[in-house]
């Protein structure tokens, strides 16, 4: 028995340690092992009853390696077929990417001979440009803690990461601008106490101060609202078509000027879009055309991206690959035209853009990258 099948053969009983795990994976990245390991893969799903439940923790780690190895099309569709009833399908992507991270970070001196390393780009991070009244900018990626700006009677303070407001009564009312450019994230705590997650290539305009009738901002791009409740005085969100009135709740909104479509995704409390009421879980969608439909859901994908994943179920590619453009800052051509393909499965977005490609290439999608231009061949 070679030292590869003996490794295996632990990984799928369990019993392999950590210390065999990092060998078992190392023998997998190499070529010269690609039509052993074919072999045992084969065995492996051979072996799988279709009826028999799978422990989901195994489940999944089996998957991982199976997909490491880049095996084919139609031995995927069948262990996803095999681990769906354990979530397995809808993790295997971030568990991909886990094992990726061990093979980027492994030390200069286990690099084979002459290899050259890529060039990549990390993932966005928190970082905002804030526009005051009289037009003046202030970069927040690398402030320190603290009052950044004084209008008029208002302080603008920045802490933790995220941006705040304290007013005087006596303050004049400006407004002011929030944007993340692409590649970065940001939060912002409104004056009113509202909470704001603005995600990457977004502008937020609010008042420095709610003094009138009602709580109006206006967004352009995706951000995630928390907002205080107040008697009598609503809150509005315009945005691309649509304007959301609410009264205390928790939403999302994504209005990017390239989507085909904006929506508004309630999860808690009560909200009108463009008049029509949401309950929590609906979703209303305003195409093109200017229509607007209400239907239920999937939460866990809208808000997947405030959760710090990806969630690419049933996207095209080319709505992966404007995500990746926001996230990255990069822009995407296609060499060959627009692939027709859908995918499915989470990553996690604290991952690098090489090994976001490195986890495409598994479901086939092969790029380049040339400066900040990410170029796919299919």
């Amino acid at each position: 028995m070679s030292r590869l099948d003996e490794l295996f053969s632990r990984f799928i009983s369990g019993s392999c340690t950590q210390q065999e795990k990092r060998e078992l994976f190392a023998l997998i990245a190499r070529p010269e092992n690609d039509a052993a390991l074919q072999q045992l893969l084969d065995g492996l799903i051979a072996g799988m009853d279709e009826e028999k439940e799978v422990d989901a923790a195994r489940a999944r780690e089996i998957l991982s390696v199976i997909l490491k190895a880049g095996t084919g099309k139609s031995r995927r569709s069948k262990v996803f077929s095999l681990l769906g009833r354990v979530a397995a399908a809808a993790a295997v992507l971030a568990l991909v990417a886990a094992g990726i991270r061990y093979f980027q970070q492994r030390p200069a001196a286990v690099q084979p001979a002459g290899n050259i390393v890529a060039q990549d780009i990390p993932a966005a991070v928190s970082g905002a440009v804030l526009t005051l009244g009289d037009g003046s900018k202030i970069s927040l990626d690398s402030l320190g803690q603290g009052l950044i700006a004084n209008q008029a009677g208002t302080k603008v303070l920045l802490g933790n990461g995220s941006v705040s407001y304290n007013s005087s009564q006596s303050a004049a009312v400006t407004f002011n601008t929030l944007n993340t450019p692409r590649g970065r994230v940001f939060h912002i705590t409104l004056p009113d106490g509202s909470g704001v997650w603005l995600n990457a290539a977004s502008t937020l305009r609010y008042p420095t101060s709610f003094s009138g009738a009602d709580r109006t901002v206006e967004l352009s791009g995706e951000a995630y609202f928390n907002i205080s409740p107040q008697a009598g005085k609503p809150f509005k969100v315009k945005a691309a078509g649509q304007e959301v009135v609410v009264l205390g709740t928790g939403f999302n909104v994504s209005a990017y000027s390239n989507d085909a479509q904006m929506t508004t995704t309630l999860l808690h409390g009560k909200v009108a879009v463009n008049s029509k009421v949401l309950r929590p879980g609906e979703q209303a969608r305003i195409a093109e055309g200017g229509a607007l439909q209400i239907s239920r859901a999937d939460t866990s994908q809208v808000m997947a991206w405030k959760n710090g994943m990806f969630n690419f179920e049933n996207a095209g590619i080319h709505e992966v690959m404007k995500q990746l453009e926001r996230w990255y800052d990069i822009d995407v051509t296609y060499e060959n035209g627009i692939p027709a393909m859908q995918f499915g499965g989470k990553i996690e977005r604290s991952l690098s853009l090489m090994n976001i490609t490195r986890i495409l290439e598994i479901s086939n999608v092969h790029c380049r990258l040339e400066g900040r231009k990410l170029i796919v061949t299919q």
